[in-house]
């Protein structure tokens, strides 16, 4: 019998019991590839809209505006550069809850038009990443790897 390093070995045993290997486990493999949810690119948009709404919107806030607008575009790109992140998703909810509070944090509430745009441009980046996140979920497949000996 020659040893090589590439020799497999297989033992048998004759229980009645399946077993199970780490090979066998099933792994979650996704189908959304990156770069292609549009729900993503809708928050990059949104998030530019947001940056430069201080040059058409009465009493918008620039800093407040142009800040949480790049954010988004950024956020926005992180999710659509990744396929099915979670994480990226949350980050674009938690920012849109951001966005529709910053009429109050930013003290711009009485401004009826930027507080408009924020309250919109707010639901919207939640929808959108919600829906984005949904998309996600089901996409996700069980794929079983077999391995033969």
């Amino acid at each position: 019998m020659s040893t090589h390093k590439n020799d497999v070995r297989v033992t048998r045993t004759d229980s009645s019991e399946p077993t199970t290997s780490a090979v066998d486990a099933p792994t979650t493999v996704s189908t959304v590839r990156p770069w292609t949810p549009w729900q993503d690119w809708v928050n990059v948009v949104l998030g530019a809209y947001l940056a430069f709404a201080p040059l058409w919107t009465v009493g918008a806030p620039a800093g407040w505006f142009v800040t949480l607008g790049i954010l988004a575009i950024g956020v926005g790109l992180w999710a659509a550069g990744t396929a099915s992140s979670k994480p990226a998703e949350w980050v674009q909810i938690i920012l849109g809850a951001v966005v529709f509070l910053s009429p109050w944090l930013g003290g711009f509430a009485a401004a009826a038009a930027a507080a408009w745009t924020a309250w919109i441009i707010g639901i919207a980046l939640i929808v959108f990443a919600a829906v984005a996140m949904s998309q996600n979920n089901t996409d996700v497949g069980v794929a079983k790897t077999n391995a033969s000996v």
